[in-house]
């Protein structure tokens, strides 16, 4: 894949007020997007699941195999570099053999993994089968974006990103929760026992009902698919006769590099540094809580787990309201443009600027977050009650998703012709972030304090906004002068 296939379509028609073409962007009912949108949501889950319902049982699995804490942090790390790598490599198989394709690749990988993470007691085979389980997982987050790319046009994508991204936010909140029980009462075993059956449940309700989405494949959906990109339930039924015949394509290895170059490219690449550092602000207060929590109100395990339940509240509630207000800004964006407003058609996006319509929400919850990031780090210094410091968790994660949503969807809307690509690079930054966070939130709270530690945070969350600012204001004419077209006077 080329450099050119990343970049954003040139425009052929000068008429703002006009839509790109009168025929709907997909051919899917409302009620299918829905359910394709849920099931591709589902999928996601899987990576953050599986990182999040293993801390649990760290204690466990190192009294058992005999390891220090420090080493089984080693296979924490080695998840979330996976976590972040493997979706490159995903994001290219996706973007041109179809969705259908990278999800049975990623689910038999995960399935495998998991059956094998239950059987051994080695720590050695641990390390490595975590990595696999790793690149089995995390290529449904970049591909649950790319699925909402691929049949959901720009005046309702605040709505249905959101709904792309509960399972990510939710798990890290319910993962805990899950692991802690199943850890307590069946074993540590127990854990990749309950991965692996799930997924092999939704493994086999995809490969029956799933469609192709990859517009590269199916078009709008009016093209039909063949081979392994066609379900299998389609496959028993008469086939249906067609006109329109399905495409030929040549498929070359996955390459990675295209994502890498979105990294250095504007307005894009800083898009991808500001929504790890969102990403990276909710570890931080994650991470941070078991040690913490501990410490001051005395809690036992199951106690702790029971504390990521605000977090997980406030995530689901701004997933859903969030949407709902950025599909509103939208539409007042494209009216006050002149441009005439139709869900079922999508927008030239060198015509609009969409940075403008999405970060006039983004920008406000990002500034929010941080203040409650900062807020939460003085309450646990002063040892506030424990309710208010569960509200500024509730708080903090309402608003950090809010953000983390709308930065997903901005990214989506500039690569929207290859968008497993590009959400493999935010995977990357994002998980490396993340990763690091995690890695140093324990540590520089025992050296300069909770509170400062977190009002460090709230300060990244501050500089990546001034960094989004330049976005906000220049990002329209980036992109307009990258096509060879004239900037505008915004």
């Amino acid at each position: 894949m080329s450099d050119s296939e990343v970049q954003e379509p040139v425009e052929t028609t000068p008429l703002l007020s006009q839509p790109v073409s009168r025929k709907p962007y997909s051919i899917f009912t409302k009620a299918q997007k829905h359910w394709i949108i849920m099931a591709a949501a589902i999928a996601s889950t899987f990576s953050p699941l599986s990182a999040n319902i293993y801390f649990p049982a760290l204690n466990s699995i190192a009294q058992d195999l005999k390891v220090s804490p420090s080493q089984m942090n080693l296979t924490i790390t080695t998840y979330m570099i996976c976590q972040g790598l493997a979706p490159t490599f995903t994001g290219s198989l996706a973007d041109q053999a179809g969705r259908r394709p990278a999800y049975i690749i990623c689910f038999v990988v995960y399935i495998v993994g998991n059956i094998a993470l239950a059987l051994q007691h080695s720590f050695s085979t641990l390390l490595i089968l975590r990595a696999i389980q790793s690149c089995g997982s995390s290529g449904t987050v970049a591909l649950a974006s790319a699925v909402a790319a691929d049949i959901i046009t720009s005046a309702e994508r605040g709505t249905y990103m959101g709904l792309t991204s509960l399972g990510n936010i939710l798990a890290p909140s319910l993962g805990p929760i899950v692991g802690g029980l199943l850890t307590q009462y069946l074993g540590w075993e127990a854990i990749f026992w309950f991965l692996a059956i799930i997924a092999s449940v939704f493994f086999v309700l995809l490969l029956l009902f799933f469609p192709e989405t990859c517009r590269v494949i199916v078009g709008d959906g009016s093209i039909p698919p063949s081979g392994w990109n066609r379900p299998l339930c389609d496959c028993v039924k008469i086939s249906r006769v067609s006109t329109i015949p399905s495409r030929d394509r040549h498929i070359t290895i996955p390459n990675p590099l295209p994502s890498l170059k979105l990294l250095f490219r504007r307005p894009v690449g800083i898009l991808l540094l500001g929504n790890g550092v969102i990403f990276g602000s909710f570890y931080a207060v994650m991470a941070g809580i078991p040690a913490q929590f501990v410490k001051l109100y005395h809690l036992n395990d199951l106690q702790v787990g029971l504390c990521y339940i605000p977090a997980g509240l406030g995530s689901l509630l701004s997933a859903t309201t969030n949407g709902i207000l950025v599909d509103w800004n939208y539409r007042r964006i494209c009216t006050r443009a002149g441009l005439a407003l139709e869900q079922e058609h999508k927008h030239q996006v060198l015509s609009f600027p969409i940075e403008k319509a999405r970060l006039q929400i983004g920008l406000p919850m990002i500034v929010l977050a941080g203040g409650a990031i900062a807020v939460y780090g003085s309450f646990l210094a002063y040892g506030f009650p424990f309710w208010s410091v569960l509200f500024t968790i509730f708080i903090s994660c309402f608003c950090i998703t809010g953000a983390y949503n709308i930065m997903n969807v901005l990214i989506v809307e500039l690569y929207y012709t290859t968008p497993a690509t590009a959400m493999a690079a935010n995977n990357l930054v994002r998980c490396f972030l993340g990763a690091g966070t995690t890695a140093a939130v324990n540590p520089l709270i025992n050296i300069i304090g909770t509170q400062w530690t977190y009002c460090a945070v709230s300060g990244a969350l501050v500089a990546v906004t001034s960094l989004l600012l330049l976005v906000y204001f220049r990002g329209w004419d980036w992109r307009r002068a990258q096509a060879g077209l004239p900037v505008t006077c915004q």
